[in-house]
């Protein structure tokens, strides 16, 4: 009880407000970041899972057993299904080889499937969302099936033995590039009509998924229990293993989002340890005091342990209030402007959240509490007397070991938060030699004429370690902040080169030789910038040197084709291109091979590699490795043939075309002349991923703006500690003759030496951090931000002066009188 009493009796003369708004602060950071991360976090998977239709996929050559319909009803499992197959469609005299997906009720369980009455419809008001699936008797066609069969909306189409009626064209669904898109116009139709269009046969080439959806708890434990009873045929299909270059975009978002959790960790740590430190150089008095009457000093670090506990639970829970409240606000603003549902936050967010703030008080507040029971009780008749602070050794590792444990909990990350922490005392070092620097040059400086410098010189001199602090405070809240500005920008530019506004958004397959000069021409006349045109022949990789490949790897057949010319995005990164490469003694021709591949298989330079192609062998040795660039939605394959390698062979070939939307009807001028082209349309792919990027980088964008919030607010609270000296400092200036002018410029000049200094040692750190964040996480290219550099310490000189100035400016503005009455 005497704790609480002493709580409420600081409370009231103000002594706790500081560090109590320190704590808020922190765990608001903490929270509003931590909560809105991981809502965001869970709404670009759900997001990024409408690309399947569902939370998870079960594929397979057959439909699921009842059993697992039973098993998955009993743990609160959503289901659906659909069959994949490709079937020649017919309407009067014309035909077309289509891609059919038949969907039963409750499909999709992610995602939706958005209708027109308009061909071709991209968006507008005569596109609508689908309340469900396509009634019986009726299908939803690929806008492009309707002039290749001659036929409008409501005419009937015959798959199989049965008819239907195409009723609406799709503008967009779920998995829309499907295990035989690329066979043609796509189709979708009830389950229910399957059976009576008699296609499905003993061996007929079809693939079913079974859709599953529920909370990941509940998903996982199911996953664990059917994936014992799945055989070598039935696969379990996510997000992270369906799409592979969304999978690198999605796992570069979460490495971002945690990088903002660990800055709000960082910013918050920064707060707690500058009021505490307040906090403790104002009650050595009182334990001095209470150590005068006889109180041991184990009972002096309980009843100020538990103060701070009582303390740190109400500021923890206004925090979390209030955090909750601004990613609330942040939630409700992305509804309105983007109609994104945001998803609930997990209940581990708010637990964490809420225990920020203990473990932030006992990490950054205990070292600087834990010296004062050993005050000396004379200090209380002895101002002038110096307290020893302890060892400053253990007080920083006990800080540093609670700031590693909220950024490995809070972060997920031990390398992301490794790299931070080690970047965070980089910047500790070099402030701290700046500033004592400063102060050395300060001496000089101080005794030259120029009133307003000589006040801001000698103020920074008679607070050498405070202004030590600020700087080092101001460098690392700006090198937070400029860190997640350059990766912010950076993540989205990395993101925009990997799919430009230009890209390719339609390969083109299946181009006969004969083919090959009149469909240029039907390009040219167009004028559509076509791509290189690749021959191509399936091959099979069966033998390195003579032995068998390695079972886990590449099973299955790749594409095999042959150039002079190596592409763009292609790089030689071993080993001679053909200019310069000659056949070796064994007379094999040469073939150059995508080096992450050669990884996984084990393939060195010179090695003998065979090939079954149609049944027939074929050998070659590695005359090269190469990389590639997956992203750029061009034709890339695994091997590249020396020409001449494979003339026994009969190629197709296959290019990629970037076609805008207004002459998206050119496929069936194309497909008409050519039916036996294969045309596979990524425009669609590329838009849904397009709008997930779109919506990472307007999250992380609002992220960044709390972290800017939180930013401001620690710098602040560093400048209020030393209020009630400067108070005193301008009431004598006053006193003595010197103007209101001459102080607040004084106080301009001063925070905008710091900010300058700090400014400097930021844009350093910074850089550093980001070259490591590029280098070991991001996995990018090193790219120096110069503009930053020379930016950086003009833009936070004025920055800290301002905040500094308006937090002075009720020191500067108090009468003389007033002070002089308060310090007699």
């Amino acid at each position: 009880m005497l704790a609480l009493r002493l709580l409420w009796r600081n409370w009231r003369s103000g002594e706790v407000k500081l560090l109590a708004v320190a704590l808020a602060l922190a765990v608001t950071v903490v929270s509003a970041i931590a909560l809105f991360t991981d809502r965001l976090e869970s709404t670009l998977l759900e997001q990024s899972n409408s690309l399947l239709g569902a939370d998870k996929l079960i594929t397979s050559n057959q439909p699921h057993q009842s059993e697992w319909q039973s098993e998955a009803q009993a743990r609160d499992i959503s289901t659906s299904q659909v069959a994949h197959f490709a079937s020649m469609v017919f309407a009067g005299d014309e035909m077309h080889l289509a891609s059919i997906k038949a969907v039963a009720e409750d499909y999709p369980l992610r995602g939706y499937i958005d209708l027109s009455e308009q061909p071709f419809a991209t968006s507008g008001p005569s596109v609508e969302r689908a309340e469900g699936i396509p009634p019986v008797g009726e299908v939803w066609v690929d806008s492009r099936l309707l002039p290749l069969l001659h036929i409008s909306l409501g005419d009937t189409l015959q798959i199989g033995e049965h008819s239907l009626i195409a009723s609406k064209v799709i503008v967009s669904e779920p998995d829309g590039s499907g295990p035989f898109s690329v066979m043609g116009a796509r189709i979708m139709m009830n389950w229910a009509d399957l059976a009576k269009t008699q296609v499905i046969q003993p061996g007929s080439r079809v693939e079913y998924q079974w859709l599953l959806a529920s909370t990941p708890e509940h998903l996982a434990d199911f996953i664990t229990w059917l994936e014992p009873r799945l055989t070598e045929h039935e696969e379990v299909v996510g997000i992270e293993n369906a799409q592979r270059r969304l999978q690198g975009t999605l796992k570069t978002g979460r490495r971002f989002l945690v990088l903002a959790a660990v800055m709000g960790v960082l910013l918050a740590g920064v707060a707690v340890a500058l009021a505490a430190r307040q906090f403790a150089a104002r009650h050595i008095n009182q334990v001095a005091l209470l150590k005068s009457l006889g109180v041991g000093s184990g009972r002096i670090r309980f009843l100020y342990l538990t103060q701070l506990l009582c303390l740190s639970l109400l500021a923890a829970l206004l925090g979390l209030l209030i955090g909750y409240a601004i990613q609330e606000f942040i939630a409700l603003t992305v509804h309105r402007l983007y109609q994104i549902e945001m998803a609930p936050a997990r209940w581990r967010s708010f637990v964490l959240s809420l225990l920020s703030g203990p473990v932030a008080l006992v990490g950054f507040a205990l070292p600087s509490l834990w010296f004062l029971p050993t005050v000396a009780p004379i200090k209380v008749l002895r101002q002038e007397m110096k307290v020893d602070t302890g060892a400053a050794i253990w007080q920083i590792a006990m800080a540093c070991a609670v700031l590693i444990l909220l950024v490995v909990v809070f972060g997920r990350d031990l390398v992301l938060g490794a790299t931070v922490l080690l970047a965070l005392a980089v910047v500790a070092v070099l402030a701290s030699l700046l500033a004592v620097g400063l102060l050395a040059l300060g001496k000089k400086a101080g005794s030259q004429a120029g009133s307003g410098w000589r006040l801001a010189v000698a103020s920074i001199q008679r607070r050498r370690a405070a202004s030590v602090l600020q700087v080092v405070v101001f460098a690392t809240a700006v090198m937070l902040l400029l860190t997640l500005t350059i990766v912010r920008t950076s993540l989205i530019e990395e993101w925009q080169v990997k799919v430009p506004e230009d890209a390719p958004n339609h390969f083109v397959l299946n181009v006969a030789p004969t083919q090959v000069e009149p469909f240029k021409s039907l390009l040219d006349n167009q004028q559509l910038r076509v791509e290189q045109l690749y021959p191509m022949v399936r091959g099979r990789l069966t033998h390195i040197n003579g032995e068998p490949k390695p079972e886990d790897t590449l099973n299955r057949e790749a594409s095999l084709t042959w150039s002079n010319q190596l592409a763009e995005d292609n790089q030689v990164v071993a080993g001679q291109w053909w200019d310069e490469w000659s056949r070796s003694e064994s007379g094999l021709p040469g073939v150059s091979v995508e080096q992450e591949v050669a990884g996984r298989l084990g393939i060195e330079l010179g090695d003998r590699l065979t090939f079954s192609i149609g049944g027939l062998q074929a050998e070659a040795e590695v005359a090269s490795f190469r990389t590639l660039e997956w992203e750029s939605l061009q034709p890339n394959f695994y091997f590249i043939f020396q020409p001449g390698a494979l003339d026994d062979y009969s190629p197709m070939y296959m290019t990629s075309v970037y076609l805008p939307p207004e002459q998206k009807t050119f496929i069936n001028t194309l497909l008409t002349n050519y039916p036996t082209i294969v045309v596979i349309e990524l425009d669609r792919i590329i838009n849904q991923i397009r709008t997930i990027v779109s919506q990472v980088s307007d999250g992380v964008g609002l992220v960044l703006l709390m972290v800017l919030l939180g930013g401001c607010l620690v710098l602040v609270a560093s400048v209020n500690g030393s209020i009630n000296e400067r108070k005193q400092e301008a009431g004598l200036l006053r006193a003595l003759g010197a103007s209101r002018s001459l102080i607040t410029g004084g106080v301009w000049i001063e925070f905008a030496i710091l900010g300058f200094a700090a400014g400097i040692i930021a844009a350093v750190a910074a850089e550093a951090l980001v070259i490591g964040l590029q280098v070991f996480v991001f996995e990018v290219p090193v790219q120096p931000h110069y503009l930053y550099w020379l930016l950086t310490p003009v833009i936070t000189a004025l920055f800290v002066a301002a905040i500094g100035a308006f937090s002075c400016r009720h020191a500067v503005n108090t009468p003389p009188a007033v002070v002089l009455r308060e310090a007699a």
